[in-house]
């Protein structure tokens, strides 16, 4: 009897054809659709680029035989979809593993699988998802399936253009009788610590105010006010920069900037936005402003 072996993995996070779906590919598709409308919950849509990092996830795990979220080299499915150029932050993966069954037996194991998995099942039943790219590659005896599941709220339509921008630096030096804040647009940007000589590269536009936290809350200050000592240079300097094109709904709306996001300012839509930003800010993020909490939809990579 030839030996039957199935491996199951999860992460929980962050309408178009596939180009080179297969039909078992689709068959996981339609299968996690069924569960999910005998949920409740509406079908996911196929994703091309979810599908092209399930796939290079799935050829590399089955070339370098390793099974795990990350690869050796510490990327993650976050890492692989923004890659492919997905730009939802809201992401997740379901991966399986099979040896000795054939092909046409896999879609319905994998959803069985997954299903009788607590950690899988809440990612295949998410409500937050509204997308998926599935690939289920075989190599000699050995199968792989990766689901890569996205959120999409809503569809900005964004565009990025290369161009010329300013970059905007801040030269901050002095003291504080205890942690400095630095307020953009009402939010903090960054938090100092009591002695600084650092430089801050602010948004276009930004005009930073200050505040001590007292270990409770913060205080807004201006310097020579409760020992903040604080002298500062704004450096302007030319730089590569991307123009984005995006547009909003109606809605409450925040955007950041930075590798991990920078409050910059909040918004309401509907709206039209063109905004030139210099690469050297990393990414434009767009949240969702709920109550006192953001929630980060898109990540929007400056320069890439």
């Amino acid at each position: 009897m030839r030996e039957m072996k199935v491996l199951l993995l999860l992460l929980t996070a962050l309408a178009s054809l596939a180009l080179g779906q297969t039909a078992l590919e689709l068959e996981v598709l339609q299968r996690t659709n069924q569960a999910r409308l005998e949920h409740g919950l509406p079908p996911l849509q196929w994703e091309n680029l979810a599908y092209k990092a399930a796939m290079g996830h799935a050829q590399d795990m089955l070339n370098r035989n390793y099974f795990a979220h990350e690869t050796p080299e510490g990327l993650t499915s976050a890492d692989r979809m923004w890659a492919a150029g997905l730009m939802e932050v809201v992401c997740g993966e379901n991966l399986a593993s099979f040896s000795g069954y054939p092909d046409g037996e896999i879609p319905q194991r994998s959803l069985t699988g997954w299903m009788n998995s607590p950690g899988h099942r809440a990612n295949l039943l998410n409500s937050n998802y509204t997308h998926l790219g599935v690939a289920l590659v075989r190599k000699g005896d050995k199968v792989m399936v990766v689901q890569n599941f996205v959120g999409r709220p809503f569809d900005p339509q964004i565009t990025r253009t290369p161009t010329v921008a300013q970059r905007a630096v801040m030269v901050l030096v002095g003291s504080a009788p205890g942690k400095l804040g630095v307020f953009v647009g009402g939010g903090l940007y960054a938090a100092l610590e009591s002695v600084f000589n650092t430089r801050l590269e602010l948004p276009p536009g930004a005009q930073p105010n200050y505040a001590l936290y007292d270990g409770k809350a913060w205080m807004a200050v201006q310097p020579g006010q409760h020992g903040l000592r604080l002298t500062g240079n704004l450096q302007k300097i030319p730089a590569p920069g991307t123009l984005v094109r995006f547009s909003l709904p109606a809605g409450r709306f925040n955007l950041s900037v930075g590798a991990q996001p920078r409050f910059w300012e909040n918004l309401d839509g509907p709206a039209q936005l063109e905004l030139t930003l210099p690469n050297t800010l990393e990414a434009l993020w767009i949240g969702i402003r709920q109550g006192d909490q953001i929630h980060f939809t898109e990540r929007i990579s400056l320069g890439k």
